[in-house]
């Protein structure tokens, strides 16, 4: 149900410029929709803010002191999809089982995509979108739909972060100012490889939710790094610089530290990635 809403979404919500009797039709149905929005907030006693896609809301329960979401945050939010007239619930998710909607801010478009640039966590809104031409089941043409934000929490990198080594119970040996968690799983010899040597690198790439999307450790070739180069991205460089012979370590740090907003290959941008990764050799 959630996909046909959003395909209802992706519908323009705006009229041709032509004078054609379907669009004079759509005209006066687009009027009597809105009527039916204003009439709803009115009667609940709100005065409910336009939207530039035409729709309207209203923040039901505010929350100053929340954050607002920004671009790659991960936002947990539970809704529930209605008709505006009828009050028929279209779709929703479950709260007693709290399993809310999960997405990225800024790469994944729901429903209610526009609305969260407005609301802060915590917070609690309804939308008011009007009505296409176009029906579907419990919703039929020209009937505004309603979307209610029931609970919303955002996830920034730091706290995603933060989660992360918490759930798997990491010792984090050192934070740097950039971000950069450095947990030693097992101690190397000898000294720190000096600037312009050769290491050579056993590694596993993951996001945080466990999946690898590089690596090297089940083959018999290794990765080459260079003690003060810049072949790989900040974070994994600054992480090996800190390793000795024959140290493990996981290296986990925000998309500043990796591949920044444009992201690289399957790593979408503003995404934090951890590192497992051994130090097997420096070349002399």
């Amino acid at each position: 149900m959630f996909v046909r809403i959003s395909a209802f979404l992706a519908l323009t919500l705006g009229l041709g410029a032509c004078l054609s009797n379907v669009e004079l039709v759509d005209e006066i149905r687009a009027k009597e929709n809105q009527a039916q929005i204003a009439s709803y907030f009115s009667k609940l006693g709100q005065s409910p803010i336009v939207m530039e896609n035409g729709a309207y809301y209203v923040v039901t329960k505010s929350n100053q002191g929340g954050e607002l979401a920004t671009k790659g945050d991960t936002l947990s939010v539970h809704y529930e999809f209605a008709n505006l007239v009828t009050g028929q619930v279209l779709d929703s998710t479950d709260r007693k089982l709290n399993a809310p909607y999960v997405y990225r801010y800024g790469f994944t478009n729901p429903v209610f995509s526009r609305l969260m640039a407005f609301v802060r966590e915590g917070e609690e809104a309804v939308m008011a979108l009007p009505g296409t031409s176009q029906d579907f089941p419990g919703l039929p043409a020209y009937t505004p739909m309603k979307v209610t934000i029931k609970s919303y929490k955002v996830r920034s990198q730091t706290d995603n972060i933060n989660e992360f080594i918490a759930a798997r119970k990491y010792v984090v040996t050192e934070t740097t100012e950039e971000g950069l968690r450095f947990i030693q799983l097992v101690k190397g010899t000898g000294e720190l490889p000096a600037t312009g040597k050769v290491v050579k690198i056993k590694y596993t790439g993951r996001f945080l939710n466990g999946f690898a999307f590089d690596g090297n450790m089940l083959k018999t070739d290794s990765l080459s790094v260079t003690i003060g180069g810049t072949q790989t991205v900040q974070g994994f460089q600054k992480g090996i610089e800190k390793m000795r012979l024959g140290e493990k370590a996981i290296l986990v740090f925000p998309s500043t530290l990796g591949y920044g907003q444009s992201g690289s290959g399957s790593i979408p941008g503003y995404t934090p990635l951890m590192f497992e990764v051994y130090l097997a050799k420096i070349n002399e």
